[in-house]
């Protein structure tokens, strides 16, 4: 079960993350053109999210859609170790409060990279 679970969440991670960045960046290019456009004037519409990838490829690496997977699997693996010492370890709060956190980690990578 512990392989199984590994190799299911390390599948996962690599799916969703070019997600995670196409996300995050219509996110925060949302942010900019509602900025760029005056508070109250929302005219401007956001691309979608298949339009976000293909510019992404476009312009950079295919590698950038991996931006943060190290950050993900890095904060997975520190909080379990945190949160261990906090409720039962290997508990369900320790697995699930760990799988959430690399989330916060990919918006702030690629927030801070943008």
């Amino acid at each position: 079960h512990l392989f199984a679970g590994g190799c299911g969440g390390t599948v996962g991670a690599i799916l969703t993350c070019p997600l995670e960045v196409s996300s995050e960046t219509l996110y925060i290019s949302a942010v900019q053109l509602n900025t760029m456009a005056g508070i109250g004037i929302n005219q401007i519409a956001s691309p979608g999210p298949l339009y976000c990838l293909k510019v992404i490829l476009e312009k950079e690496e295919s590698c950038s859609l991996f931006r943060g997977l190290a950050l993900y699997f890095a904060a997975y693996s520190n909080c379990k170790e945190i949160l261990s010492g906090v409720f039962d370890p290997d508990s369900t709060q320790v697995h699930m409060i760990s799988a959430a956190m690399p989330s916060l980690n990919i918006y702030c990578t690629v927030a801070i990279q943008r």
